[in-house]
């Protein structure tokens, strides 16, 4: 990755410079890739995220929103003390330290951080990983939990392990933050908040907390008595049993 930083008054832009020749703000409006007929779909669940054609290939859009009794005042708008610290840019140098080590994440394209004295909106742009779904497209088809399913779910415990060996801690580690891909490869996505500690084993446990309360809240209820060997075989990935 050749990452570069482009500045202006009030914004300022992350990038790939290897991807993205021309930085422009107007890569991170819904409305600009609506009217040159560019955007081709939206994600389900998983905040605003659009998919787009874009002029450097097929990517994925988000915006930076928030939840809980903050979104009651604004949902887009969150505190700003510099560019660095910003969520858009934390979460693009993240995703660049992860990528250039080969772990299984889109490679980030680049990441916008606008800002207006103390407050600030954001958006990052990832490359879209081809012919995926996530765990909960997985979990709500047929069959989920049967013998042919459990090399998937060890699959997925050594790839959730292999993140926490890099030092890297999910912030929001669901099912719907976990894509698998036409060859059942596993991929992790959306580390806004995420933290990374270079040098450092996470405790994931807290993660692997969060990912079965996911679980345990999508898994279909006439098809329940799967989710326990599936959890098992995670469990054995992540242990490398």
């Amino acid at each position: 990755m050749e990452i570069a930083i482009h500045n202006e008054t009030t914004l300022a832009i992350a990038y790939d410079a290897g991807l993205v020749k021309v930085p422009a703000a107007e890569y991170f409006s819904v409305e600009y890739w609506q009217e040159r007929q560019a955007m081709t779909g939206q994600a389900q669940g998983r905040g605003s995220a659009w998919f787009i054609e874009a002029p450097f290939g097929p990517v994925v859009l988000r915006h930076y929103l928030r939840g809980g009794w903050a979104a009651k005042i604004s949902r887009r708008t969150y505190l700003f003390t510099k560019v660095s610290r910003s969520r858009p840019f934390r979460e693009f140098h993240i995703l660049a330290a992860l990528y250039e080590q080969g772990l299984p994440v889109p490679q980030p394209v680049a990441a916008l951080c606008e800002f207006h004295g103390l407050v600030a909106t954001g958006a990052i742009l990832t490359a879209r990983i081809p012919d995926t779904r996530t765990l909960a497209d997985v979990i709500a088809a047929p069959g989920i939990g049967s013998a042919a399913e459990t090399g998937l779910w060890a699959r997925i415990g050594d790839c959730v392990r292999r993140f926490h060996e890099a030092g890297l801690w999910h912030a929001d580690l669901n099912a719907r933050n976990i894509l698998l891909d036409a060859a059942a490869a596993v991929f992790l996505i959306d580390f806004d908040r995420a933290r990374l500690m270079p040098g450092k084993t996470v405790n994931g446990k807290s993660n692997l907390n969060r990912l079965r309360r996911s679980l345990e809240k999508l898994w279909p209820p006439d098809r329940l008595n799967g989710l326990a060997p599936a959890w098992d075989q995670l469990e054995a990935g992540y242990h490398g049993r």
